[in-house]
C-alpha cells in the first residue's frame, strides 16, 4: 500500500516561529552552528500541527537532556547521529534516559544510521527505529502512526524493530520541489563576530560529485531522485529578507555541499539569485559565505557575487599532492588548487580550506608535497592553515576500498587504516599528539586565528570607515608566523622519523620533546601577541548597531 502523504505544505515567504512549552517530539543533536537538518524537521512538524523542540547536545550533557525530557514528556525522541564516531555518546544518553524510566519512542537519523541501519540497531539496543535519508515526510508519518505499529511497514524510508528482527522499508523518493518545504525553524541567532548576527542557510541538497571520502553522494544518491536539487533563487532571497527584518541577520553562512556547482543550470541559478538580491534591496546590506570546489571559481562570477555581498569562501582543496587528489577522486589538480587560492586572495575574500595531510595513499613523498603546499599557500599569513587525517566514514567509496584491500583497522565506532609505509603510522600518531589542541579544540590556535581573521573581514565589510590597516598587517604577521611554525614542525618531525626512526625518537625522547615544545611555545606566543593586538587596536562593534537602526527604516522587497 502506498503511504498517504501529509497535507499540503504552507506557502514559503514567512519565517517559521511556532513555539511551545510542551513537545510531542524532541530532537537531540549537535548545534555548534544551526543544525539545518533538525531545524527543517521541526519546521515541517510544526507545519503539520505537531509540537517539536530541539535539544542541543554535547558530551557531559546527559543530565540536562534528561531534565528536558522529564519536563516535556515527548512521545518521540529523535537523535541526530551524523557519523559513527559519535555513536558512543548517543548510546550513553539513550541508556541514561531508559535507566531513568523514559518510555518514549527512540528514533535516529543521519548518515551512519541511514547507510547502516542494521549495525545501528545492533550497537544501540535502546533504539526503536531509524528515519533514513531525508526525514521530513518519514518522521511525520512515524509521529502520526506511532500508536499503530502495523502501519510502519508502509512508511517509506523507515527502518524499525519487529521483535528480534529489523525491518528496512524501501527508501522514500527525494523531495523534488524544495520550495514546498517551510523555512527552517529558528531560535535566537548566533553571532559570527563584532556583534554581527549570523544564520546558516541551505539553497540546495546533494552534490553532483563523488569524492571518495564523502558520504553525501551515498546519503542522497541511494534514494530515487536527482543527485542535486535547488530551491528557487526567489525563495532563498525571501528567507534571507525575512531573517534580516525579523532577527537582524547580516551574515548568511550557506552550508550547501557545493554552492557554486559548475553547470549551466547552476550558473543561471546564480544569475537569478543575484538579480533577486538586487531586486529585494539586500545586496548592499548583508554579507555571505559559500563552500565550493576549486574548479567552480570563475573571476567574473566571483566578482559579481562579491558585489552582492559575498565575503568568505571555504574551498574543498583536500590535498597538495597529485596522488592524493586522485586517491580522493577529486578530479582536480594541484595547479587548480593553487590558482583558486590565489584568485580568492586577489579578491580579498575571507578564505578557509579543507586539507587532509594524510590519506590512504600517503607516502613520505606525498606528505612532503602536502607540507610544501601548505607553506606556499599559508606563508603570507592571508589565512590560518589547518590540516587533518582523512577518516573512512561508513558508506564511502574509500571505506569500501580499504576493506577490500584488508587495510581497514579499528572498530565500527572508530575505523582507521594503516599506511603503505609503516613509519607513517608513527608519524601520524606524533602529529596528532603535537597538533591536537591547535587544530581541533575550540580554544586552539587555529580556531582563535580563524575568528580573528573573520572579525577583520567583517570590520572591513561593514565599517563605515575602514579600520586601521596596521591592524590587518599585524594580524597577517601573526598568522604567517603560526603557519610557518606549523609547517616547520611537520617537516622537522618527518625528517626525524625518516632519518632516525620512530622507535629511536620514542626511546630517546629529547628530539621529539624539543620539536613538540618548540611548536607549543610558538602557539602560546601567537596567542599572547593576538591578545595584545586586540587590546592595543580593538575592532569596535558599535558601528553595527546604528547601521542596523538605519536599515530598519528601509523597506525590503520580498521577491
Amino acid at each position: 500500500m502506498t503511504p498517504v502523504s501529509p497535507e499540503p505544505l504552507p506557502e514559503t515567504g514567512r519565517i517559521e516561529t511556532v513555539a511551545s512549552t510542551n513537545a510531542e517530539v524532541l530532537l537531540v543533536g549537535y548545534e555548534r552552528q544551526e543544525n539545518l537538518g533538525l531545524r527543517s524537521l521541526v519546521a515541517y512538524l510544526h507545519a503539520q500541527g505537531h509540537a517539536a523542540l530541539i535539544l542541543p547536545f554535547g558530551p557531559g550533557q546527559n543530565a540536562r537532556i534528561l531534565a528536558a525530557v522529564q519536563e516535556h514528556q515527548p512521545r518521540i525522541i529523535g537523535f541526530s547521529i551524523i557519523f559513527q564516531y559519535s555513536l558512543d555518546e548517543f548510546g550513553s544518553l539513550m541508556r541514561c534516559l531508559r535507566d531513568h524510566g523514559v518510555k518514549a519512542h527512540f528514533t535516529a537519523g543521519g548518515h551512519f544510521p541511514t547507510l547502516r541501519p542494521e549495525e545501528t540497531f545492533k550497537m544501540l539496543p535502546e533504539l526503536d527505529s531509524v528515519v533514513r535519508f531525508e526525514g521530513e515526510l518519514t518522521l511525520t508519518e512515524l509521529v502520526e502512526n506511532l500508536g499503530q505499529p502495523d502501519n510502519w511497514s508502509n512508511i517509506l524510508g523507515l527502518a524499525f524493530r519487529r521483535g528480534p528482527d529489523v525491518v528496512v522499508n524501501p527508501p522514500r523518493p527525494l523531495v523534488t520541489d524544495l520550495d514546498r518545504l517551510p523555512f527552517i525553524h529558528r531560535d535566537e541567532p548566533q553571532e559570527v563576530g563584532l556583534g554581527v548576527k549570523m544564520a546558516a542557510m541551505l539553497a540546495s541538497r546533494g552534490c553532483l560529485f563523488n569524492c571518495a571520502f564523502c558520504s553525501i553522494r551515498q546519503f542522497y544518491g541511494s534514494s530515487p531522485g536527482a543527485l542535486r536539487r535547488v530551491r528557487s533563487p526567489q525563495a532563498v532571497v525571501a528567507e534571507m529578507v525575512g531573517l534580516y527584518q525579523s532577527k537582524g541577520i547580516q551574515y548568511f553562512n550557506f552550508q550547501d555541499d557545493d554552492f557554486a556547482a559548475r553547470t549551466p543550470r547552476q550558473r543561471e541559478w546564480l544569475h537569478q539569485f543575484m538579480e533577486a538580491m538586487d531586486a529585494a534591496g539586500l545586496s548592499k546590506r548583508v554579507r555571505w559565505k559559500i563552500s565550493c570546489r576549486v574548479d567552480d571559481l570563475e573571476p567574473g562570477k566571483l566578482q559579481a557575487m562579491q558585489e552582492r555581498g559575498l565575503m568568505a569562501v571555504y574551498l574543498g582543496v583536500e590535498s597538495g599532492s597529485e596522488i592524493g587528489l586522485r586517491t580522493l577522486n577529486k578530479h582536480t589538480t594541484v595547479d587548480q588548487n593553487l590558482r583558486a587560492v590565489d584568485l580568492l586572495k586577489g579578491q580579498n575574500l575571507a578564505l578557509g580550506i579543507g586539507f587532509m595531510l594524510f590519506d590512504p595513499s600517503s607516502t613520505v613523498d606525498t606528505i612532503k608535497a602536502n607540507i610544501s603546499f601548505l607553506r606556499t599557500v599559508g606563508g603570507d599569513g592571508y589565512f590560518p592553515i589547518n590540516f587533518c587525517k582523512m577518516l573512512p566514514y561508513a558508506g564511502t567509496p574509500i571505506e569500501a576500498q580499504l576493506r577490500a584491500a584488508g587495510r581497514l583497522t579499528g572498530t565500527v565506532l572508530a575505523p582507521g587504516y594503516s599506511f603503505l609505509e609503516p613509519m607513517l603510522d608513527w608519524y601520524e600518531l606524533l602529529v596528532q599528539g603535537i597538533f591536537s589542541r591547535r587544530n581541533f579544540n575550540a580554544d586552539g590556535l587555529a580556531a582563535i586565528l580563524q575568528q580573528a581573521d573573520m572579525e577583520w573581514h567583517l570590520a572591513n565589510a561593514f565599517h563605515q570607515l575602514p579600520p586601521d590597516p596596521a591592524y590587518g598587517t599585524a594580524l597577517r604577521r601573526i598568522i604567517a608566523q603560526s603557519n610557518l611554525q606549523a609547517v616547520d614542525t611537520l617537516s622537522n618531525l618527518l625528517d626525524a622519523v625518516v632519518s632516525r626512526g620512530a622507535d629511536y625518537l620514542l626511546e630517546e625522547k629529547d628530539t621529539l620533546a624539543e620539536i613538540g615544545e618548540r611548536e607549543w611555545r610558538a602557539e602560546m606566543t601567537a596567542e599572547v601577541e593576538l591578545t595584545r593586538l586586540k587590546v592595543r587596536m580593538p575592532l569596535s562593534s558599535e558601528w553595527a548597531k546604528p547601521r542596523l537602526a538605519q536599515d530598519a527604516e528601509l523597506t525590503l522587497t520580498v521577491p
